[in-house]
């Protein structure tokens, strides 16, 4: 990608990452419009979840990271926080196109059970797409937003650092997904 180890939030191209949240949108909406049947296939090799439960991690993880971003660009909420700075770590993630598989564990509140509940899922999906409609509306508030929100292994990000690890962990997923699913033919 090319970022400054420091990463600024003008270093965050918002058009790029907002044209790749839809690439991955489209794919994980075509992916549950296929059914059941085909989501609920595992590779143990390559993944300890089903395609659905990925489907539904990402859905809850990019709710909650857009979430943060439009709080961020609004400047107002719960955990919008006036200070922070972008750790070593974040800036090594941030400026990467990928992230290493199996270094993190996904926190307890969008971690996927057994079930996946398809009426659920699809709704989550299809708010993750009015939302990221609704951002990209709003770039320069993103890109000039100064408070943090703290991830919980990155620490505090800004809002265009939200947005950028939104899509990164988005394509994260989908690289995953896409291996399960050629695991299992």
């Amino acid at each position: 990608m090319g970022y400054h180890p420091a990463m600024q939030p003008t270093e965050v191209s918002a058009a790029a990452e907002f044209a790749r949240l839809y690439e991955v949108l489209g794919a994980f909406e075509a992916y549950h419009a296929a059914g059941p049947g085909s989501l609920a296939r595992r590779a143990p090799a390559v993944s300890g979840w089903s395609v659905e439960q990925h489907l539904f991690h990402i859905a809850l993880a990019t709710d909650l990271s857009l979430s943060n971003v439009r709080s961020l660009a609004r400047g107002s909420g719960a955990l919008v926080r006036d200070e922070g700075a972008l750790g070593e770590r974040a800036a090594e993630v941030l400026a990467s196109d990928e992230q290493p598989r199996g270094v993190a564990e996904a926190p307890r509140m969008v971690r996927p059970g057994d079930d996946v509940n398809p009426v659920f899922l699809g709704n989550e999906q299809a708010g993750n797409r009015r939302l990221v409609e609704e951002l990209e509306a709003q770039t320069a508030a993103i890109l000039a937003a100064p408070g943090w929100i703290s991830h919980q292994d990155l620490g505090p990000l800004q809002s265009a650092h939200w947005l950028r690890f939104s899509a990164l962990h988005a394509r994260h997923h989908w690289a995953i997904v896409r291996d399960v699913i050629a695991a299992v033919g």
